[in-house]
């Protein structure tokens, strides 16, 4: 049996307005990037890293992604990362916006733990874009928790596509 070597990046999704906070899925990132390395890297790219990317994780309020691929194809998603300048809303328009690669790490532990110490510096920042109490509050326990969402990471083909 051969085992497959997985490398997580772990990227911060940058919007033209910080005061806005927007419903980014799962699948929505994961489609982008998708695209981004067809127009890369064409049909190779895309026969490369399908089978072994998936998006682990990703906070709205953060607005932190974290992207799975196998190890060899690691150069493949973060050269098309930065490619990437907006992101579908949901409505048929476009969301300005790019990835910002922060941490590359070899597990989902390691770039846990790269994280909560990531979102200890940040805290400060983060709290003073928030402009309620209320907001306050879900943005803090957003950060302590730092855990990877619990619902099925989606990659394609799964979830009923």
């Amino acid at each position: 049996m051969v085992r497959f070597k997985h490398r997580y990046v772990l990227a911060e999704l940058v919007f033209g307005s910080d005061l806005l906070m927007y419903n980014i899925t799962q699948r929505v990132v994961y489609a982008a990037v998708r695209d981004m390395i067809e127009q890369l890297h064409g049909g190779y790219g895309i026969g490369l890293i399908t089978p072994g990317m998936t998006v682990k994780y990703i906070n709205a309020y953060t607005r932190m992604v974290m992207v799975r691929c196998r190890r060899e194809n690691l150069k493949l998603l973060t050269s098309a990362i930065p490619f990437i300048k907006h992101l579908p809303d949901g409505k048929g328009g476009q969301l300005p916006c790019f990835l910002r690669t922060l941490h590359v790490g070899g597990s989902i532990k390691a770039c846990q733990k790269w994280l909560v110490e990531h979102n200890r510096q940040v805290l400060p920042t983060l709290l003073l874009r928030c402009t309620s109490e209320e907001e306050k509050s879900r943005m803090r326990t957003s950060i302590f928790n730092s855990t990877i969402v619990k619902e099925e990471p989606w990659t394609e083909g799964k979830n009923g596509t």
